[in-house]
């Protein structure tokens, strides 16, 4: 069976190292202190946290995740279903039904999962001055059992119209939760510091920043070694140095190149640079049409803008020599079309630098350039 798990939450056996990482947010948990928790896609920030739980005994996982969120009523309702998963026994279900009456909720059992669901009435939507009464049932919950909350990708919360109104009362409410701790898990430094860092904003120095950096080289490159070894492969240091280099350190990635890897390599062998060609292919092969449907979505200035980072990098992309190499002639022009990208959840910047949210899409370019 292939050990290599990408996508998922990971923990136990399958989660490396981060030791100091973990006390650290072990500690925050226990005191009831409130922490925000930035990094790139898929460094694994929710596996961190998710593991410092499971090593909190007696304090439970409150989990929302808030990506692509564009209103408050889908806020509210994500919350609630949230707080369906975690509490199953009927007498909460009575509350919430009691509390949200209005709403006309319906709580079932998916027979697929056997987890319990929650629908709402879609014809009522909920507005801003329901978030106070539907973070009441957060403390309601506290009150039975120790939980921690956490709020994944909290960034996305600036996309909807209202947003310092809902990030106010969020706020309000949160302050005097003083024994539940939060945990705000954000992927897009910029959107978080504005929200966390601004003077203006409600949630100012609200909560204590942790960064969650790539693994160091050789933890991480020991842990997969012995994942290799499981099915009787080998692979030396030369191609986990170029898996590291081509997936730009981010765990996820470097697992999903493992696990390609795995893939096209039998057992009792070596895996050498050779394979490499197979495995991007294989990669290529089963994003393709996830790749052909981002290009879709752009003009043929965007386009040219694309392929000259692929090619180029993101460093210098306002440069008299990028705007050659790409046979543009306006910086404002390449500014719209990078912020373009941005938009559709292509390109991110990073220290200056605009790279691929998906290092395998500029690959694919670069291949297919070929």
């Amino acid at each position: 069976m292939n050990p290599f798990r990408y996508g998922k939450i990971v923990s136990g056996q399958d989660f490396c190292g981060r030791e100091p990482l973990l006390k650290q947010i072990i500690g925050y948990i226990k005191s009831s202190q409130n922490i925000v928790i930035q990094g790139e896609r898929r460094i694994g920030k929710s596996s961190a946290i998710y593991e410092a739980v499971q090593r909190c005994k007696g304090i439970q996982y409150l989990y929302m995740d808030l990506l692509g969120i564009k209103s408050i009523d889908a806020l509210c309702k994500r919350i609630l279903r949230a707080i369906v998963v975690l509490e199953q026994k009927a007498g909460f279900f009575d509350k919430i039904i009691k509390t949200l009456s209005y709403l006309r909720p319906s709580i079932s059992v998916d027979p697929i999962t056997l987890m319990p669901t929650i629908t709402f009435d879609a014809s009522v939507e909920l507005k801003a001055n329901s978030i106070p009464e539907v973070l009441s049932l957060i403390e309601s919950l506290h009150k039975k059992k120790r939980i921690v909350v956490v709020l994944d990708e909290f960034q996305d919360i600036l996309q909807l119209g209202d947003a310092r109104e809902a990030l106010s009362l969020m706020r309000g409410k949160i302050q005097f939760q003083k024994d539940i701790p939060y945990v705000f898990a954000g992927s897009i430094r910029n959107k978080m510091d504005e929200i966390f860092t601004h003077p203006d904003s409600p949630f100012f120095k609200s909560a204590i920043p942790i960064t969650v950096d790539p693994l160091p080289y050789p933890e991480f490159s020991e842990f997969l070694k012995k994942k290799f070894a499981t099915g009787k492969r080998g692979i030396n240091d030369e191609v986990l140095k170029k898996v590291f280099e081509i997936a730009h350190d981010i765990p996820g990635d470097i697992q999903q190149l493992c696990e390609a890897l795995w893939t096209v390599t039998p057992s009792n062998s070596v895996t050498g640079l050779e394979k490499l060609k197979d495995v991007l292919e294989l990669i290529f092969a089963r994003e393709q049409k996830s790749y052909e449907n981002d290009m879709s979505l752009l003009t043929d200035f965007q386009i040219r803008c694309l392929l000259t980072i692929a090619r180029e990098g993101g460093n210098k992309v306002f440069s008299v020599p990028f705007m050659k190499s790409a046979g543009v002639n306006n910086p404002s022009s390449v500014r719209r079309a990078i912020r373009r990208m941005i938009n559709l959840n292509i390109l991110f910047e990073s220290k200056n630098e605009y790279r691929f949210v998906n290092p395998f899409f500029r690959a694919w370019i670069n291949y297919r350039g070929r």
